[in-house]
């Protein structure tokens, strides 16, 4: 029988002594917490999921807490029940610990937040670097062992940009396949709720779990039926032989990192070993290209969504966020509607296009994570690949591919056509088993003797 309150304090004997180094946390409530492994404890829930600890962005309802939304004044003072997702994983066994930091109101990709912490990228203690954003805290806390796995929210890359630079997997969904209820919007067009945790098969059954088994095509072809349906077990059973998998001309590496570029092409080396079929293909839309509309969409609706707490609440947020939401108010409701029509045609022309491909692959970012002291906001570095998965509504999957020279982590994005979730867990769980980079840990202990004052603090 599982032991939740062994469980419980040994997790909050982590949190109490590293998390001061890393800020991954925005709130842990150790009474609360053992409250929770109480209850777990008399549920007695069985499976693969049961008592593995859980942090979830502070964007997603917990019952009993506050949802921060990464805000200094929360957006939600006490959540009177748990987000769908939570509330599915808890189902299963899953002792949630508290909420993550996550950039204010999920507007950002660097991780940054001055208006609580940002969290500190684990994987270098000499030099501050960013974690990733949004769902930074999630990729923090499950990166240096505080967490088992995470919840995080995905709207423009925000699960999969802080899982490439904190070597974690972490999986974009269909929109649908994971209900949103509980969580706090930033787009509705974009956001998708996902899974972080250091391996696929985790992943995997996180999402078997929190999915919604009614969502799936309107009017399915029987292949579409088939494609649609997620069975984890076969799915992770699966083998890469005889997949065709789309890879990008050397062309779209320009001006990506070289280690990144290697590391890729690497990956690409070790799939095709296990049988997959390599076909280098252009993708009928551009990947950066999403990066300008989705954008777009994203700060009108944010803008439209989160003006009456702008007015009130506009001397405390962060200003970066506030600048982009601000941005928001120039998109007229006639450049919102041409957005969705555009998101609609090139949505229909690439799931057309990438029919005769089981995969997409690409890096997942460009570069590895920078330090924080160089992080311009002004710039979208990380975007260049993420963003198509939610223009176009594809199913994405980060995967652990490499490091560069100083051992930052380096990643593989796995994409495919809406519903095709089971073939990105086939083709990232093959290649974990096959490599070990899911295996390597940061050294928390350089951390811990860098002390407090090292941590990244609001700026």
């Amino acid at each position: 029988m599982t032991d939740f309150t062994s469980i419980a304090e040994t997790a909050l004997a982590g949190i109490a002594r590293l998390d001061p180094h890393l800020k991954a946390f925005a709130l842990v409530e150790p009474e609360w917490v053992r409250e929770e492994a109480w209850r777990q404890g008399k549920a007695g829930a069985t499976g693969p999921l049961a008592g593995l600890t859980l942090a979830v962005k502070d964007l997603l309802d917990v019952r009993g807490l506050p949802t921060g939304g990464g805000c200094r004044t929360p957006v939600v003072g006490e959540a009177s029940a748990h987000a769908a997702a939570v509330g599915a994983l808890i189902g299963a066994g899953m002792l949630a610990l508290g909420k993550a930091h996550t950039v204010e109101l999920a507007f950002g990709t660097w991780g940054i937040n001055r208006a609580t912490a940002s969290p500190r990228n684990p994987w270098d203690a000499k030099t501050v670097r960013v974690a990733g954003g949004s769902s930074s805290g999630s990729a923090v806390a499950v990166a240096a062992g505080l967490a088992d796995a995470a919840l995080g929210s995905d709207t423009g890359g925000s699960i999969r940009i802080p899982c490439a630079l904190n070597n974690l997997a972490g999986l974009k969904p269909t929109m649908g396949r994971v209900p949103m209820g509980g969580c706090l919007p930033l787009c509705p067009e974009l956001d998708t709720i996902g899974p972080m945790a250091r391996t696929v098969e985790r992943v995997a059954r996180m999402l078997a779990i929190m999915r919604d088994p009614q969502a799936g095509p309107a009017w399915p072809s029987r292949k579409l039926a088939q494609q649609a349906v997620f069975d984890t077990d076969a799915a992770l059973a699966g083998s890469p032989r005889g997949l065709v998998l789309a890879v990008l001309p050397d062309r779209f590496l320009d001006g990506v990192d070289q280690a990144v570029g290697t590391a890729y092409l690497t990956a690409l080396a070790q799939l095709e070993a296990l049988g997959a079929k390599l076909v280098e293909a252009a993708p009928v839309i551009d990947p950066p290209a999403c990066v300008e509309p989705s954008g777009l969409l994203m700060a009108g609706r944010a803008w439209r969504l989160w003006q009456p707490r702008i007015d009130h609440f506009e001397s405390e947020m962060d200003p970066g966020v506030l600048g982009r939401l601000r941005a928001g108010e120039d998109v007229s409701e006639a450049e919102l509607s041409r957005l969705i029509r555009i998101q609609a045609q090139e949505q229909a022309r690439f799931h057309a296009w990438a029919q005769e491909y089981d995969a997409i692959l690409t890096p997942t970012v460009p570069i590895p994570a920078p330090a924080l002291a160089d992080a311009d906001e002004g710039r979208l570095p990380f975007s260049r690949f993420v963003r198509m998965a939610n223009w176009l509504n594809l199913p994405a999957l980060a995967v652990p591919c490499g490091a560069d020279a100083g051992g930052l982590p380096l990643s593989l994005q796995i994409l495919s056509t809406p519903w095709r979730e089971a073939a990105l867990v086939t083709l990232g769980h093959a290649y974990q088993c096959a490599t070990d980079w899911a295996d390597r840990r940061p050294d928390l202990e350089a951390l811990v003797k860098a002390g407090p004052a090292g941590a990244a603090a609001p700026v």
